[in-house]
């Protein structure tokens, strides 16, 4: 995956990011809301150690100091030195609560020795530190005396006294909201890579080409009253302008000229791996196209299981190529002139109960024959291929099929498994017809179509 592919990938994910990002902020300011605050009160020690005249007397007495200052600091732990304070302060606190409370900080290249206090109570935290700052010097002090007795070798001075807290060091708000958010924003783009990951289903046309091994010879842009609303009208009004879907059409109309120069295909059927994925609308506007330029076209309804042709183009169904296949009648009898030029209809008539074996016969096969010599192109609607082996015995005994998927919500094992099934049927796969699931976004070949076409008059 290049950077290009990362971005369209958190694009296309940017609700999932935002949420994430946004729990991560909501779940930070919660947990800060519900911590309880706790205050800081700072006492500050200087040390100095007794020495000589001389300079190197002087010296050496800076190094004995700096040294001395971290033994202090572990001083501070100890529980001794934390009982004292408890009796010299009068908190109601243990003396491993106060060595807890108690943090010592020393600073390696100086003299100087930090106690810091947290508590809950900010008036506790000033008196347990102003206990470190009356018992801590004294107990240095004792330490210092030398075992002949004299003066102490080094002693601690208060330089800054505790004082009361009047803010709390904790919880910061502010600060753990912005690492929310980032830890947010982090589990977020996480979440985008791994459903893009985990989801199987096919969304550009380079992909539908890698897994079918073959082209993508149309490409039909995202029309929302027919894909989306029940009961839409289905057919591209070709009349009415250079519209997106009409020109889409019109394309794919030239690109089946060029599967084979030298004989293109004439008989062919429009399947799709799985249903819903737009095979019939497919199948009557390429045949409105074809039509619109001079050809003369049949399309066949040969769903011989959910047929949707004849109600898409508001056609009976009482006879059609079931009452041909059985030898009920004649195609003569039985084709119907649509309201479109150049467009005849064959429709399905009576389901059968078997239809695969229908459609396989030798019945059919003559028939396909017979209409190549009678009609410029025959358009087969079929089945699905997963659910039915319908839609590959047809492509058998015709120049092939067209596999229709909408993208975004075929999966590419579908694809597959559909490419393969008509494999094993030994059936030639003409080319993809790629049918788009939601609008083209700023940047894409489509968006520029429908900005193009719409803004130009009928």
């Amino acid at each position: 995956m290049d950077l290009r592919d990362l971005l369209s990938v958190l694009r296309a994910r940017w609700i999932v990011i935002v949420a994430a990002t946004l729990v991560g902020g909501l779940l930070a300011l919660g947990l800060s809301l519900l911590t309880t605050p706790t205050y800081e009160s700072r006492v500050q020690f200087y040390v100095t150690v007794s020495a000589g005249d001389t300079a190197a007397a002087a010296y050496q007495g800076s190094l004995g100091a700096q040294q001395r200052v971290r033994s202090y600091a572990e001083l501070v732990k100890s529980s001794e030195i934390a009982q004292e304070v408890v009796d010299t302060s009068g908190v109601d606190l243990s003396a491993g609560d106060v060595a807890g409370a108690a943090n010592a900080t020393a600073d390696a290249n100086t003299v100087l020795l930090a106690v810091a206090v947290t508590d809950t109570v900010p008036e506790r935290a000033l008196r347990v530190a102003e206990g470190y700052g009356v018992v801590l010097p004294a107990a240095i002090n004792q330490l210092e005396i030398p075992d002949g007795g004299g003066p102490a070798l080094a002693k601690l001075t208060v330089v800054n006294p505790a004082a009361l807290p009047t803010s709390p060091v904790a919880p910061q708000t502010g600060q753990n909201v912005a690492i929310g958010l980032v830890l947010g924003l982090l589990a977020g783009i996480g979440i985008a890579l791994l459903i893009n990951t985990l989801d199987r289903r096919v969304k550009t046309k380079e992909q539908l080409e890698a897994i079918a091994g073959k082209p993508v010879v149309g490409s039909i842009p995202f029309r929302k009253n027919e894909d989306k609303e029940e009961g839409a009208e289905h057919i591209v009004p070709f009349r009415e302008g250079h519209s997106p879907a009409a020109e889409s059409f019109r394309r794919l109309r030239t690109n089946l000229q060029f599967l084979n120069v030298d004989n293109p295909p004439r008989v062919f059927v429009l399947t799709s791996s799985v249903a819903t994925e737009g095979k019939s609308e497919t199948a009557i506007n390429l045949s409105l196209a074809l039509a619109e330029a001079g050809n003369r076209v049949l399309l066949i309804e040969a769903d011989l299981r959910r047929p949707l042709v004849v109600t898409y183009m508001s056609m009976p169904d009482k006879v059609g190529l079931t009452n041909i296949l059985t030898g009920q009648a004649d195609f003569a009898d039985v084709v119907q002139e649509t309201r479109h030029d150049g467009v005849d209809l064959l429709g399905c008539g009576p389901l059968p109960p078997n239809p695969s074996e229908l459609l396989a016969s030798e019945m059919a096969r003559q028939l396909f024959d017979d209409l190549r010599r009678k009609y410029d192109f025959v358009i087969i609607d079929s089945p699905p291929l997963l659910p039915v082996t319908d839609g590959a015995l047809l492509a058998r005994i015709t120049d092939g099929a067209l596999l229709v998927v909408r993208s975004h919500r075929t999966t590419g094992d579908q694809v597959a498994q559909a490419v393969d099934n008509l494999e094993k049927a030994d059936a030639a796969l003409l080319g993809i017809v790629m049918v788009a699931n939601r609008p083209s976004k700023k940047g894409s070949s489509g968006y520029y179509d429908s900005y193009y076409y719409s803004s130009k008059k009928s």
